[in-house]
């Protein structure tokens, strides 16, 4: 991702103000409500109808289309990086920011943070199908090839796979840990969030 686009996501929170949808600046060809629905197809029904919603331009400039109430924010970016939307709690949006600014580790967090791509995904693989640190908009390693996701969840917490037994590489049981070994190592679960439940409120 271009630094730019990078640089923007640190405005993904839900206390950036609102401008008048007359105002708004739109991505080519989509109107604001075609926005909005792409970027919170991103997440569960139940988080992207109360999320912030943004999009990023291929300046790095954040337009922000709908203020929200739930601490998660789902974004496009256009052009797109990661192949779909992504939606996630401040804990995982500050952990994104620091991985795409290429700093040397993710910033302290006291608990996991969540993100979901219920729309999927691309990561980029080598030879021996170790998921690499590229993008769609990166330079790539000699014999990288992309690999589609399908819709997943993303736990942001540096989950050990001795102390886990989880896997370190897409397998039929549906969760690894992805980037095992460096301090972006977080699980990887191949499941629709759309078709998560809503929790039950007591």
């Amino acid at each position: 991702m271009r630094q730019t686009a990078i640089a923007a996501l640190a405005a993904l929170t839900p206390t950036v103000a609102t401008p008048a949808r007359a105002q708004m600046v739109h991505p080519p060809g989509m109107s604001h409500a075609q926005v909005v629905e792409a970027a919170s197809a991103g997440a569960p029904d139940a988080i992207g109808r109360n999320a912030t919603i943004a999009w990023i331009d291929s300046t790095g400039a954040l337009h922000q289309m709908r203020a929200g109430t739930n601490g998660f924010t789902c974004v496009i970016i256009v052009p797109d990086p990661l192949g779909g939307p992504v939606c996630g709690d401040q804990n995982a949006a500050a952990w994104l920011m620091a991985f795409l600014r290429h700093e040397p580790r993710p910033p302290a967090m006291s608990a996991p943070g969540i993100a979901y791509m219920a729309r999927g995904g691309t990561h980029y693989e080598d030879a021996e199908g170790n998921v690499l640190m590229e993008h769609d908009l990166s330079p790539h390693a000699a014999g990288s090839r992309p690999v589609r996701e399908g819709p997943h969840w993303m736990l942001i917490w540096p989950y050990d796979p001795v102390a886990t037994g989880l896997p370190t590489k897409e397998n039929g049981a549906g969760a690894y840990i992805m980037f095992a070994g460096t301090p972006w190592a977080h699980v990887m679960v191949y499941q629709d969030p759309r078709q998560l439940s809503a929790p039950v409120r007591r």
